[in-house]
């Protein structure tokens, strides 16, 4: 069966997982990241290349930590395969939001595509001996790997957003904007509000601020960020306005006369704190770091409304 999105991979991986029951899933993928769109549980015999600085270590150390999972690490590996008792997925698709999705958002952030190969398929023992081949050279991952992987990890993220050639690849990368934000505009809102897993992040860097203004300031943070990628999104009518684009000009607006100031040192926080984040991916970082570098509620003349 030919899988055509991260999406579908997800949904296989996750059908694979769900009816393994007391069997080990077995996963040879190069790379891991944060929030993909699966649930591990049981037993598995885990894969990676952890030395190749794309793998997020957090997420290594907690599958490495977790009971019931081997994870061992193999240089150059670039397969992406997971087996369970009923079949086995080969995809492009590494473990990961860009490449899967996440739970809250199924759009993946790249074109993936794969086969899922049923268990009475004659394929499926060729894959399950290439498995056990590379299980018997891979090798345990220690606490000073981890540490060299963190060290990688950090010089290239730091990288996404210190200019260079990565500069260049973040200006040519579509960010999805729903990754970000929720799709519809509420009643009582005037542009979309940020998801509830990354407002309970942005609750951590601003805890002094309430619920309602942190929603507000965290949305004009992640609108900036989007329109530096090219993704101006509209917003909804208001009082004597109707509905428009959210530029840059009309965000800055929404600040407000009376907590300008405030709000501007709010949102350069929260910006501040995505563009370091490993959670989010290169392109938003660096976005973030591009707003950083513009700061245009420097630039906005601020009217008497209040926000």
């Amino acid at each position: 069966m030919f899988l055509h999105s991260g999406k579908e991979i997800a949904e296989k991986i996750q059908f694979l997982i769900d009816g393994a029951g007391n069997a080990p899933v077995r996963l040879a993928v190069a790379f891991w990241g944060r929030g993909a769109n699966y649930e591990l549980r049981g037993t598995s015999q885990i894969i990676c290349d952890v030395e190749s600085g794309a793998c997020d270590p957090t997420v290594i150390r907690g599958l490495r930590d977790h009971h019931g999972f081997t994870v061992l690490k193999l240089s150059k590996l670039h397969a992406k395969v997971v087996i369970g008792s009923g079949g086995a997925v080969v995809s492009s698709a590494n473990m990961s939001t860009n490449g899967l999705g996440s739970k809250i958002d199924s759009a993946s952030g790249t074109f993936e595509a794969g086969i899922y190969v049923p268990a009475e398929h004659p394929d499926y023992i060729g894959i399950v001996k290439w498995f056990e081949h590379v299980w018997g050279i891979a090798s345990k991952i220690s606490n000073q790997d981890l540490e060299k992987a963190q060290e990688k990890w950090n010089l290239r993220n730091r990288e996404v957003y210190t200019g260079g050639p990565s500069e260049l690849a973040c200006l040519t990368t579509t960010i999805d904007p729903y990754s970000l934000l929720d799709r519809k505009i509420e009643a009582d809102h005037r542009i979309r509000s940020v998801k509830q897993d990354l407002l309970a992040r942005f609750k951590e860097v601003l805890p002094n601020v309430d619920q309602h203004r942190l929603g507000k300031i965290a949305s004009w943070a992640c609108h900036l960020i989007l329109n530096r990628a090219g993704v101006v999104l509209d917003y909804s009518a208001g009082v004597k306005e109707a509905p428009g684009q959210a530029t840059d000009q009309w965000i800055v607006k929404r600040f407000g006369r009376q907590k300008k100031v405030e709000t501007a040192a709010s949102v350069e926080r929260l910006l501040e704190f995505i563009s370091r984040d490993p959670f989010f991916l290169p392109e938003v970082r660096c976005a973030a770091n591009q707003v950083l570098s513009v700061r245009p509620w420097k630039e906005g003349d601020f009217p008497k409304d209040k926000s």
